[in-house]
């Protein structure tokens, strides 16, 4: 099986899989919710630990520091449902310490941002974006950031964002906080994801160990889509998205690092980029034609929510699995 084949997000869950959500095929291959935080007066620090960005009409988004560090970067030969992509493994330097959401991007955070700045995004100037209507995934007129086809709430992660929109929005807040907001490169990613664990999954090798960690594809998905949905065996109680924070933590604090939307990255995708990366600070290929995505969704078992996995898409697709988290290099 191709890695095409095998990464598609919905590959899996459905016959019938959307072009614009599928993946690049390599050679083979109970926090308060951001939307509603008190208001600040601009950006303010918290004993060097968190950072909070004020992003207007008492709407904030919180930042974790994420410490220097070295860690193993990629997933070792014997991992099940491994990817070639995933290596090979090697240790990686973050040299910096960085900030790194909290929780993923909201639809309330992303409101304030389109509210402010004016900006329509792509899928709304396209008229069109991949979602699931009732009965399939496909293509539908009139689906964007605001109409999902499921219901969702301020708190729920934004969808249906591409990559372009993501660093729109970057570039939004970095100006209105005087702060150098981006998107994470992959290795900040998949560091910020394992804080310091070594195994598949953020909890460890085995994914019936998950429950309560993740909103990916699960007992309910089943429920909802069907026998051929490829769940995990817990039961998260939602078919699709949740309110960010639902789920544990990591031990840096970090929220859905794994599950309720893929999280776009600044790197472009390349199915060799462990390889070829620089053992510090890697950030990827100087071009290409798909940009990184990490994490997983709803919609994802458990071969695409461990934390090496790796996915790639066109900067302009979107679709009601890809969302963002924001980063912020130290200065």
């Amino acid at each position: 099986m191709t890695r095409m084949n095998a990464i598609l997000v919905l590959a899996v869950a459905l016959a019938a899989i959307p072009v614009s959500v599928q993946f690049l095929a390599a050679e083979q291959k109970t926090p308060s919710a951001p939307a509603s935080q008190p208001s600040t007066s601009g950006p303010t620090t918290q004993p060097g630990k968190e950072l909070t960005l004020d992003l207007g009409n008492k709407v904030t988004m919180k930042l974790a520091l994420i410490p220097a560090g070295k860690f193993i970067m990629g997933s070792p030969k014997g991992e099940k449902d491994r990817f070639d992509t995933e290596g090979p493994q090697r240790e990686v330097t973050i040299s910096k310490a960085f900030y790194l959401g909290v929780f993923e991007a909201t639809r309330g955070q992303f409101a304030a941002f389109v509210k402010d700045s004016g900006y329509k995004t792509e899928a709304e100037r396209d008229g069109k974006a991949w979602g699931w209507d009732g009965s399939k995934f496909a293509e539908i007129p009139g689906y964007s950031w605001r109409k999902t086809g499921f219901e969702q709430a301020d708190d729920h992660p934004v969808v249906n964002v591409s990559w372009n929109d993501a660093v729109e929005f970057c570039k939004w807040l970095s100006k209105k906080t005087s702060q150098a907001v981006s998107l994470p490169t992959e290795a900040q990613w998949e560091y910020a994801c394992r804080a310091g664990t070594k195994t598949a999954y953020p909890w460890g090798d085995d994914p019936d160990d998950g429950k309560g960690w993740a909103n990916a594809a699960d007992q309910t998905g089943k429920k909802t889509f069907g026998q051929h949905w490829a769940a995990f065996s817990w039961d998260d109680r939602y078919a699709f998205t949740s309110p960010v924070g639902k789920f544990k933590a990591n031990a840096f604090g970090l929220y859905d690092m794994i599950g309720n939307a893929w999280e776009w990255c600044s790197d472009w995708y390349d199915g060799k980029y462990y390889a070829n990366a620089n053992k510090t600070d890697p950030s990827g290929p100087a071009s290409g034609w798909f940009r990184g995505l990490r994490g997983g969704s709803w919609g994802d078992g458990a071969r695409n929510c461990r934390s090496a996995n790796r996915g790639g898409n066109a900067p302009d697709s979107r679709s009601g699995l890809i969302g963002f988290r924001v980063a912020l290099d130290l200065k």
